[in-house]
């Protein structure tokens, strides 16, 4: 209810008082009872109009923004969120709906196009070793007694890896955008970060450090994609050693995995975590990447209460995944 409407009806309220006590004080001595009673009749009847027309302007007015908000947001409904409702400078509750109703619409928004910069990066690598595939099938359809399979047939074949790589890592990602963690369980982190590592066949030398006894809750084969990941993207730029190192600091388990290879510029280190990002020269497309490992890997790690970062360090890339240890 506004200042003036409260106003309004407290000197309605008060002339209809002061009304009542002299007709009181007049009928007081006079035996007239239905006097008295038409008189109080009359003022119940005004108290309850007044309070009723009370009610009903205070709700118009309150509802009136909800009401301009409710149209604006209809008129944005075609707007993928890339419109805002205006703020009114009320200080109640209307400015602070209004404000909170931006701050989703602009999280609509980022979310928008983060799904079509995903769906068009991922169509372009779709499309590169689709590309490559059928040129070679056509060119050996085209001469099939000229020359020797065998060569386009291992080239088709890398392909065929590259593509298998992609769409498990999409649909990865789309298990981990869609639910998060399946199974949370008691992991060791440390047994599950030697076994990846006695898994992998790289020419790099990789030296292993674990300390026992790191618990952490979460999905074991999600944690041992993301140790895989960070491994794998060592393997891919590291020269001559690929150090990995698991151990708690405080209420965190820590894995490291340092590289000697060409390293991840400062300016870059948050990009890398970006979907289908590569660091041209050295990360580029021909080193065997998809563009998805890191941020599968930093997925991950958010999904379970962590964090996967580029790490200072003295040569290569350093990079550390942290998660909570069990209590």
């Amino acid at each position: 209810m506004t200042s003036a409407t409260a106003t309004a009806l407290g000197s309605l309220m008060v002339a209809a008082v002061a009304v009542a006590a002299a007709v009181l004080y007049m009928l007081a001595d006079v035996g007239r009872p239905w006097a008295l009673a038409a008189v109080m009749a009359v003022l119940a009847a005004v108290a309850v109009a007044s309070a009723r027309w009370g009610v009903a302007r205070s709700a118009r007015g309150a509802l009136r923004p909800v009401e301009r908000l409710r149209r604006e947001l209809e008129g944005l409904a075609e707007d993928d969120g890339a419109g805002r409702v205006a703020v009114p400078a009320t200080g109640d509750e209307a400015e602070r709906l209004a404000e909170r109703v931006n701050e989703l619409l602009a999280r609509l928004e980022r979310a928008i196009q983060q799904r079509r910069a995903f769906v068009s990066d991922a169509s372009h690598e779709l499309r590169t070793p689709i590309a490559g595939l059928r040129a070679r099938i056509e060119l050996a359809l085209a001469a099939p007694d000229d020359g020797d399979a065998v060569e386009p047939l291992r080239h088709s074949l890398v392909d065929i890896d590259r593509l298998h790589r992609i769409v498990e890592d999409l649909l990865v990602l789309a298990r981990i955008d869609s639910g998060g963690i399946s199974a949370r369980e008691p992991v060791d982190l440390g047994a599950l970060v030697e076994a990846e590592a006695a898994l992998r066949t790289s020419p790099v030398p990789t030296a292993v450090k674990v300390e026992p006894g790191l618990i952490v809750g979460g999905d074991r084969q999600q944690l041992g994609r993301a140790v895989r990941n960070l491994l794998a993207n060592a393997e891919r730029y590291g020269a001559a050693q690929i150090e990995i190192e698991a151990r708690a600091d405080g209420d965190q388990a820590v894995v490291e995995v340092h590289d000697d290879g060409p390293g991840i510029p400062f300016a870059d280190r948050d990009r890398v975590f970006e979907r289908f990002t590569r660091l041209d020269p050295a990360r580029s497309r021909e080193k065997g990447g998809s563009g998805l490992g890191l941020p599968i890997a930093r997925e991950i790690a958010l999904a379970h209460g962590g964090t996967v970062q580029v790490a200072d360090g003295t040569r290569g890339a350093r990079l550390v995944l942290r998660l909570p240890l069990s209590r």
